[in-house]
């Protein structure tokens, strides 16, 4: 038992509590959008719900083995229900399209402004 307490404490020393938080929200947002884009019978949200997926998968760790994943889906799966499926996709989505907007600011800023026009005689 001792071990286990050691092995535990090393766990989230290596990982981080915030990191596994972050991975499990992460699993969570993969299941439900995963479950949207093969039920969803709405082309627009069936999109939506294939890019989450994708999305969710990259945040990930990429030094996760298989089995790791697989309990870290397995866990999560426990913690989803039909109540909690659709908020809980609404909240995966909306992280997404904050860092949409994100990006389409960056975009705006980026821009140069309106060269003004030249006068004559100057």
């Amino acid at each position: 038992m001792k071990a286990l307490g050691t092995l535990t404490a090393i766990a989230l020393f290596t990982t981080g509590g915030a990191a596994a938080a972050q991975t499990a929200s992460d699993a969570q947002c993969i299941i439900v959008s995963n479950a949207y884009a093969s039920q969803a019978k709405d082309a627009e949200a069936k999109k939506i719900a294939e890019a989450s997926v994708y999305f969710y998968l990259g945040r990930i760790s990429n030094t996760m083995t298989v089995a790791q994943l697989k309990a870290l889906l397995d866990a999560q799966t426990k913690t989803l229900t039909q109540a909690n499926a659709g908020p809980t996709m609404g909240k995966c989505a909306a992280a997404i399209q904050a860092k949409v907007e994100m990006l389409k600011s960056l975009s705006a800023a980026a821009k140069p402004a309106p060269a003004k026009p030249a006068q004559p005689g100057r």
